[in-house]
């Protein structure tokens, strides 16, 4: 695979996975709309929207599992039959001392066939299996991601990891201020890169409305150039 086209496979961390436990209900659901699917700060839908949703279990000891997926465009843009991203991750969270922590698994499944011009490029299978641990305090979140498996469909890209530092603070009137900041260390050749967003969350009609700023270090992708992405969500 190209060098530019790998770096569009960089997807960012899953906004639901590992967060079951924030709801008291068992089961619960999402579904919202974007106008573009950034994942670590690189756009999976060529910035075009992006309409996503999942199911949530939780179990009162701590356990949870979930399934989460949203269209994409970045393997068929390669050659590749598919336009689905479906994630399934499961896990164990608590809090201790005022310390919140979570620690699972999450499996990112492309359905689809990789044949012809996609695997000429020298793509790989781009299914990838991460481990992650999460840690909050107040309005603080930290989450580290490490790659079992070659990332997102590049050669000898296992073991790369991915950290996320951010911070949600409640302004009043129904606004939430989000602020992100994440390193992605690849391996397989890969270039290094941060990523940040910053943006604010409202809550409409039992709509959370969002407008986020976000953008990248990277030079050489269209695809993780600054953008403005506007979001409407709905848990159930």
């Amino acid at each position: 695979m190209q060098k530019a086209l790998l770096t569009v496979a960089l997807l960012a961390a899953l906004p639901v996975a590992g967060t079951a436990l924030a709801e008291q209900r068992p089961i619960s659901a999402n579904l919202s709309l974007s106008s573009d699917y950034a994942f670590r700060g690189v756009s999976q839908t060529d910035e075009r929207p992006a309409i996503q949703g999942g199911f949530d279990y939780a179990h009162a000891s701590g356990l949870y599992a979930g399934v989460w997926a949203s269209n994409v465009s970045w393997l068929s843009d390669a050659g590749a039959s598919n336009s689905l991203e479906t994630n399934i991750y499961g896990g164990y969270a608590g809090e201790t001392a005022g310390i919140g922590y979570d620690l699972g698994v999450l499996h990112y499944y492309y359905p689809g066939s990789y044949g012809g011009e996609y695997k000429a490029a020298g793509g790989e299978d781009p299914d990838t299996t991460e481990g992650y641990l999460g840690l909050s305090w107040e309005y603080l979140s930290f989450k580290y991601s490490y790659a079992f498996t070659d990332a997102f469909g590049a050669a000898d890209s296992d073991g790369s990891q991915y950290f996320d530092l951010g911070a949600s603070v409640e302004l009043g009137r129904g606004f939430t201020l989000d602020a992100h900041v994440g390193y992605s260390e690849m391996k397989g050749g890969l270039d290094n890169y941060t990523d940040w967003k910053l943006g604010v969350t409202k809550n409409l009609a039992g709509l959370d409305v969002g407008l986020h700023y976000v953008d990248t270090d990277l030079d050489d992708s269209d695809l993780a150039d600054e953008r403005l992405i506007l979001s409407v969500a709905k848990s159930f």
